[in-house]
């Protein structure tokens, strides 16, 4: 049985916000055939949407106590690439700086805690096609319709 994680960041827009807004949601479908939902909400002052989907991920994460096989939908093409292509573990080989000039690596804090979480399950991610599916979009609703702090 797999269960699947949802995040989406409230925008596309790379630049630092005001507020950074992301929100996480996990389903999994129990033997009984019931369908258990979990969610939550990151919001960040002064950072940017990367910022905060990392963190939603890393706090869906920390909702596991045992192994899991999960499924990973990320709407955020830089975190989805960094993952599918294992920049993640080619990070932390360097000593977690970028590989290439050897710069520090933005945001290494959560992508070491994303990582180590992540090495605890067999984990497959989304393709950019599968994003488009009814739990994505109740999220999109959720974000856009209901007000910050209620759900």
């Amino acid at each position: 049985m797999t269960t699947e994680i949802f995040i989406l960041g409230k925008t596309k827009n790379p630049a630092v916000q005001k507020t950074a807004w992301a929100r996480w949601m996990i389903v999994c479908a129990l033997s009984n055939g019931k369908v258990e939902k979990r969610d939550g909400v990151v919001c960040i002052n002064n950072a940017t949407t990367k910022r905060a989907v990392l963190i939603a991920l890393q706090q869906a994460l920390q909702r596991f106590n045992k192994a899991a096989v999960l499924k990973i939908y990320i709407s955020d093409d830089f975190v989805r690439s960094s993952l599918v292509n294992g920049w993640t573990k080619r990070w932390e080989k360097n000593d977690w700086h970028k590989i290439r000039l050897n710069g520090p690596l933005i945001h290494e804090d959560i992508w070491r805690q994303v990582q180590s979480q992540l090495s605890n399950h067999a984990v497959a991610f989304a393709r950019p096609e599968e994003l488009d599916n009814k739990y994505i979009k109740e999220l999109e609703w959720r974000t856009n319709n209901v007000k910050n702090g209620q759900f």
